[in-house]
């Protein structure tokens, strides 16, 4: 049951959007490390890392007509890009950061699973030269009921 969960789903139409975007080359659902990252070829750079934490409950209510509790939550993706880049790092980051960006804005409700969806950019970059990285975490509000997440 939980790899079809919504939160699994959630994470699943996070990747498939940032997999999407043609600047972004590489994909995938774990965070890399210095040293796999040093394994990748320049030309697999950008690399994504979706990873998905666990909702936090909001609100919980209960449909007297079909006598089933739910419950309003709150998931963060966290969206982490690495780059390798040798000159013009920054104009690079802001390229890949706005096409990443308005990937993510495109479909607010990730095909109805989400009541809505909005988009933080943490303000701080991390640089170890030659690599780059920022990280987006999308918060998703969704409705699910008290038999699975």
């Amino acid at each position: 049951m939980a790899e079809n969960s919504k939160r699994e789903q959630i994470i699943t139409a996070d990747y498939n959007l940032i997999t999407a975007v043609p600047a972004v080359e590489t994909a995938q659902r774990v965070m890399p490390d210095y040293t796999s990252l040093k394994c990748y070829a320049q030309t697999q750079f950008p690399v994504s890392a979706v990873v998905g934490r666990m909702p936090t409950p909001l609100e919980k209510f209960s449909d007297r007509r079909v006598n089933v509790d739910q419950i309003i939550s709150e998931l963060k993706t966290d969206i982490f890009v690495y780059l390798q880049v040798n000159s013009d790092m920054d104009s690079m980051i802001s390229n890949v950061a706005d096409d990443c960006w308005a990937a993510l804005y495109q479909d607010q409700t990730r095909d109805g699973l989400c009541i809505e969806t909005t988009l933080e950019l943490n303000e701080k970059v991390n640089l170890w030269k030659p690599f780059a990285a920022f990280q987006i975490t999308a918060i998703h509000k969704y409705v699910h009921d008290t038999g699975g997440i």
